[in-house]
């Protein structure tokens, strides 16, 4: 196995394979403009008093087949008002994912309860079933389901845990908006489906989240749980607060930018996903390298690609192999967020709050607690993704990934 000399790779002496600047287009533009003047003109700015939140929630609801959606102010928002609906509480535990942004977990410890991770899939990148089931005691009351890179969980077997236990299924879709787990929309299979617009999202109107359910029981505590527990339905305000919950309240400038984004969002997802299926089967059969493979039964929306490599196949480290790739031209990083959420700090020294005893001190957090998540984050790179990425971007992708894999083998033909 060795690469021409005409096709040596930039590291080696070669020509970088990417001749031409990835593909880019505006994200924001006329529609969100206009929007944003209905919003202005309508004299309030306040969710209750305006239309734009409310059309966003509607559509978002009608899009995902659910009666009800509740817009807030952020993901972490979106997933702080999940458990404060289904009621967690101080000493419960919730089991989640140690691959997240620490908005999944932040929530959890707001309401005195317990983060406890379960290891991942080597794969696809989402919780292990078995892994769940085995952390489950007495205390628990929750899954706390990561759809990683826009790659649906097992739900179907996590929803089978969770009904054998009484426990909740919440459904962290930051990173799936439009993806799909055995024909129905993501955030639909569990309790609560909960969905950041950040910045760095699908659709994004700056800052802001959603939440859905078909539980009519649950919604009425969503919409509560955003807005100080004040009761807000037409011709009514009650402020007889009955539990404690914050002001995640979505603005009407963030809601009308949500509304034109959502109209994008079906193409956003369905140029995603082709441009990465096809990348995927230009780079199957490289030997050195794993590929993200999505969980059966799920059509994922694809918000970054992230492979693995098997260093002792490929006779380099996930960092010597970004920093080849990033020579060819491509925007990638290797180990994602560098290491399990528990084992930053917060967890490790317990440093949460400044004084007094919170549940979570209670219980050990260090390396070593999920060996398949840690390995993952050792091996993986990400090649970060955009919607307009061109044809032309995917071949000269695909022959950077090919021939620098090809050129470590032939270093190393173990």
């Amino acid at each position: 196995m060795h690469p021409s000399s005409t096709d040596l790779p930039a590291i080696a002496g070669g020509e970088p394979a990417k001749r031409t600047p990835f593909g880019r287009e505006k994200r924001y533009g006329e529609e969100e403009l206009q929007q944003l003047r209905e919003a202005l003109e309508q004299g309030s700015l306040f969710y209750a008093h305006g239309n734009k939140v409310k059309t966003l929630e509607k559509r978002f609801a009608e899009m995902n087949g659910v009666p009800y959606a509740v817009a807030c102010s952020s993901g972490t928002a979106a997933i702080h008002a999940a458990l404060i609906a289904v009621g967690i509480s101080p000493g419960d535990e919730v089991i989640t994912s140690p691959i997240t942004d620490m908005g999944s977990v932040i929530p959890i410890l707001y309401q005195g309860a317990v983060p406890v991770f379960a290891d991942l899939h080597p794969h696809s990148y989402t919780l292990l079933p078995e892994s769940v089931e085995a952390r489950i005691t007495s205390r628990t009351r929750a899954v706390l389901a990561v759809h990683l890179w826009g790659n649906a969980c097992d739900l179907q077997a996590l929803r089978d845990i969770c009904r054998r236990h009484n426990l909740w299924l919440i459904e962290d879709c930051a990173q799936a908006f439009g993806c799909r787990y055995q024909g129905e929309p993501i955030g639909t299979v569990g309790d609560i489906g909960c969905f950041s617009l950040n910045e760095f999202k699908h659709i994004s109107c700056g800052d802001g989240g959603i939440v859905i359910t078909r539980d009519e029981r649950l919604a009425p505590r969503l919409r509560l749980a955003t807005d100080k527990c004040y009761n807000r339905e037409p011709g009514v305000t009650q402020r007889n607060a009955t539990f404690l919950a914050n002001n995640y309240r979505m603005t009407e400038l963030q809601g009308a930018v949500a509304v034109a984004q959502l109209e994008k969002l079906e193409s956003i997802v369905a140029r995603r996903r082709r441009w990465c299926e096809a990348l995927s089967e230009n780079l199957r059969g490289l030997s050195g390298i794993t590929l993200p493979r999505p969980t059966p039964g799920c059509e994922p929306s694809w918000w970054f690609y992230m492979l693995r490599v098997v260093p002792e196949l490929l006779g380099a480290d996930a960092d010597t192999f970004a920093d080849a790739l990033r020579a060819e031209g491509l925007p990638v990083g290797a180990h994602y967020i560098g290491q399990c959420v528990y084992e930053y700090p917060i967890f490790t020294n317990h440093s949460a709050f400044e004084r007094g005893t919170h549940a979570y001190s209670a219980r050990l957090y260090s390396k070593g607690l999920c060996p398949s998540a840690e390995a993952i984050l050792a091996t993986c790179v990400i090649l970060s993704i955009n919607e307009a990425y061109t044809d032309t971007d995917l071949e000269e992708t695909a022959h950077a990934i090919r021939r620098v894999v090809r050129w470590f083998r032939s270093k190393n033909p173990s």
